[in-house]
């Protein structure tokens, strides 16, 4: 018998389980509103990761790892940006699992959930969304 808690048994005590769809062994995916979450436990750790860009973007690369450090201190610790060395940058957080409960599990899905639906949208306008004619931003207001 496992000395932590599942991560199923978890979820399901902090009210998240429903959201959660099963992924394989001890993984689960949620869905942050545009963002994807994927929970699960690795060892003596429990990590959220929600993938947002599958590469950084092409051009102005200096500046989008500028912003991606600027957002991670933003978030004061609650989750950070990282790049993994198959390119994809993530926003993950993790701890021990060694006395986690239900609502310290919901704390840091829902802090990865929630910066990562705020933060893809942003990243997305400024750095991979092809650049707006002028006038746009006018006529969308009106």
């Amino acid at each position: 018998m496992s000395e932590f808690p599942s991560i199923d048994s978890l979820l399901t005590e902090a009210g998240l389980r429903d959201k959660a769809e099963p992924h394989g062994e001890g993984l689960f995916r949620m869905q942050w509103g545009s963002a994807i979450v994927m929970v699960g436990a690795s060892g003596s750790a429990v990590v959220a990761i929600a993938p947002l860009f599958k590469a950084p973007p092409v051009e102005r690369k200096e500046a989008f790892f500028q912003k991606l450090l600027e957002h991670n201190a933003f978030m004061g610790g609650m989750a950070a940006f990282a790049v993994q060395p198959d390119g994809w940058v993530v926003l993950h957080a993790g701890r021990s699992r060694k006395g986690l409960d239900a609502h310290e599990l919901a704390t840091l899905v829902s802090g990865v959930g929630r910066f990562a639906d705020d933060f893809d949208d942003k990243l997305i306008a400024e750095f991979y969304a092809p650049p707006r004619a002028d006038g746009d931003d006018d006529a969308a207001a009106e």
